[in-house]
């Protein structure tokens, strides 16, 4: 003959909601700690992403001085090289001065202008004559 299983000994409702109060407290707990550690991962995820863009601009800014600087070194170095040539320029001048010559004109291209003068007398000419060889 099969023998029944012992049923657990109940435990009283008072012991019942006081476990169940503690489980509900430990999973408010739990859920104001996960929302608390969202929060910081977001603002970390803002803070991160604030200092890669100051990184990046530092770095443009670092660039840019570099550039400066170097096209500055560059023209230092130009306007030093140039110095003595000047300088060399500056003596030998008065030693080979030039003499200048007078420009000379070209050849002209067009004629003066001449008037004619009509060979016949006013009196024969008709006056739409006369007004275009005085034009």
């Amino acid at each position: 003959m099969k023998t029944r299983a012992k049923r657990p000994v109940s435990k009283s409702r008072s012991a019942l909601r006081s476990a169940l109060d503690q489980a509900r407290e430990r999973w408010q707990d739990a859920k104001k700690s996960a929302k608390e550690a969202k929060q910081v991962a977001k603002a970390a995820r803002r803070q991160f992403k604030e200092a890669r863009k100051a990184l990046k601009r530092a770095k443009r800014e670092a660039l840019a001085l570099a550039r400066r600087l170097q096209s500055s070194v560059a023209r230092t170095a130009r306007a030093r090289k140039k110095a003595p040539a000047k300088a060399a320029a500056k003596a030998a001048a008065p030693a080979r001065r030039k003499t200048r010559t007078p420009a000379t004109r070209g050849a002209r291209t067009k004629s003066p202008v001449v008037e004619v003068a009509s060979t016949v007398a006013p009196e024969s000419a008709s006056p739409a004559q006369q007004e275009t060889t005085a034009a």
